[in-house]
């Protein structure tokens, strides 16, 4: 990351250094949240919000949850529970988005990849916590991993959500 982004990037407020945040792993840089409504949960995984600049589709990061079927395909064993937990926590609420500096702006798709915060807390880790989801490394660790990799490693101790309801090779 060059200087200049990394200046933009880096701020010394204390509400931006709190555990509230995402911490990126190179720990020097804290990145400040932009807020969004959301105005539709696409899957347990998808977004979509509206900033500032309109309207904007968001891949949470860290996270994967069984895919919807489309176009007449069977949805994945806890598709649609993910989906709910996802709806039920973000439909019409003001979120907050993070980047994080580890991972790209964008995925293959358009989608901002981000980090999203309702209530001051990680959606994702939520989702994870509950068994809704997995945690996911696309290619670089990111803020936050351990924490949704132990989320996991308790949700499948547990047996909880798709960890006692699917097929635990999933």
């Amino acid at each position: 990351m060059s200087r200049a982004i990394a200046a933009v990037l880096a701020l010394t407020t204390a509400a931006a250094a709190t555990a509230c945040t995402p911490e990126p792993s190179g720990g020097d840089v804290v990145v400040m949240g932009v807020g969004a409504r959301v105005t539709a949960v696409v899957d347990g995984d998808t977004i979509d919000v509206r900033v500032a600049e309109g309207m904007e589709r968001v891949r949470i990061i860290g996270l994967d949850t069984p895919e919807l079927g489309r176009d007449g395909a069977a949805d994945e064993c806890y598709a649609q529970e993910a989906r709910a937990y996802v709806d039920d926590a973000l439909a019409g609420r003001t979120v907050t988005l993070f980047p994080d500096p580890t991972q790209d702006d964008v995925d293959q798709y358009g989608r901002l990849l981000r980090h999203v915060y309702v209530d001051e807390r990680s959606i994702a880790l939520g989702v994870i916590e509950d068994g809704a989801g997995r945690e996911f490394t696309f290619d670089e660790p990111y803020g936050g991993q351990e924490a949704h990799l132990a989320a996991q490693d308790a949700a499948r101790d547990d047996s909880r959500g798709l960890w006692g309801a699917c097929d635990r090779s999933e």
